[in-house]
């Protein structure tokens, strides 16, 4: 078990004691049935948030994300959306094994696209027998692999209605969509409005030990409810998950503020005390901070090794690509003692060695 700082991701979250207790006395009943109350009032209170009639728990994205490429693609379609979105690159080819269906990647390193990239994706090949057929499309807010960024309003607005005029239905992965939503001062319902289908996370920033939700319009439903038996997410008292759900949505959204706040000061601390680290800054950032290491005597796979001896798990996202992740398991004092750790192993492996080697 690790008991260092996890900076790995926002699934490290752990639930609050207050979290477990709404758990614990939760009213339960057959979520088959619809009977379940708690499991309701999440579907409920989520579909109202984002503007929808509809909307289905899951036990994680991954499966809700699944179930919604399922909803609107057809086998043998075409779904677009950034290379580097989670989609494509975290879900064991879900689309291909699941839906059927073909992906189009539009080759972005932020993991956002004009609606001129998405009309390049589809242009000549939505017409004629010979083709396959684009039928939709997948956005990811905040992007994860692209910097964790949230999608400015314009250039959002601009691609949907892109896709609207290209006929293609739209699917929001909205895992980090509440991040995304304080980051811009908006309300939820902004970020979801002209999608189909739309999927958040509450096992991230939101602090929850499982879960998801999908949003949708009603007739959807059955079909829905049929993929979420034939997937394996059909479940019966799941209120004790979904009350942790609820309590996450009424106390832990306005929260995530202080995380991306915590990761701007741990991205320029990084700047300014440690050269040999690199730092992607971007004004549309939120909880996420990525960085190259570029001392001469570490290794990055070392750098990696080393602050992992020292209690920090990365994340590394490729062969030179770190990410931090702040979430609620992460206070100031943490984050300074993470700075401090990572100067300590660049003075020891680069400064040390450079005295030594002028000696």
């Amino acid at each position: 078990m690790f008991t260092g700082v996890d900076l790995s991701s926002d699934t490290a979250t752990q639930p609050t004691l207050k979290m477990k207790q709404a758990m614990m006395e939760a009213p339960l009943g057959d979520e088959q049935k619809e009977e379940d109350p708690t499991t309701e009032a999440l579907q409920k209170t989520v579909a109202e948030l984002l503007g929808f009639e509809k909307s289905l728990f899951f036990p994680s994205a991954t499966m809700a994300n699944q179930v919604a490429i399922a909803l609107l693609c057809n086998p043998g379609d075409v779904l677009i959306a950034a290379e580097n979105c989670h989609l494509f690159t975290a879900e064991a080819g879900g689309p291909a094994i699941h839906s059927g269906v073909m992906t189009r990647p539009i080759q972005t390193k932020t993991g956002i696209f004009t609606a001129e990239d998405l009309l390049n994706a589809c242009a000549g090949k939505r017409t004629g027998r010979h083709y396959p057929v684009s039928t939709c499309i997948s956005i990811e807010n905040t992007t994860n692999l692209g910097g964790g960024l949230a999608w400015d309003l314009e250039t959002l607005s601009s691609v949907l209605r892109m896709a609207e005029e290209l006929k293609l239905k739209t699917h929001l992965d909205g895992s980090r969509l509440f991040n995304a939503a304080i980051k811009l001062g908006v309300k939820p319902k902004e970020l979801t409005f002209g999608f189909d289908t739309v999927t958040i996370c509450l096992s991230k920033g939101l602090g929850c030990p499982i879960g998801a939700v999908l949003s949708f319009p009603t007739i959807y439903f059955e079909k829905a409810m049929r993929l979420k038996h034939l997937f394996g997410g059909a479940l019966r008292q799941s209120g004790i998950l979904t009350a942790a759900g609820l309590y996450a949505i009424k106390y832990n959204i306005s929260r995530l503020a202080e995380d991306h706040a915590l990761a701007t000061v741990f991205a320029h601390r990084l700047k300014a005390e440690i050269p040999q680290i690199e730092v992607e800054f971007h004004p549309q950032s939120t909880n996420m901070v990525f960085f190259s290491w570029n001392g001469k005597q570490l290794l990055p796979d070392q750098f990696y090794e080393k602050c992992f001896e020292k209690g920090i798990r990365l994340s590394r996202v490729s062969a030179n690509r770190f990410r931090a992740v702040f979430h609620l398991g992460i206070n100031s004092q943490m984050l300074s003692c993470v700075v401090d750790d990572i100067k300590e192993v660049s003075f020891l492996y680069e400064n040390t060695a450079s005295i030594r080697a002028s000696l």
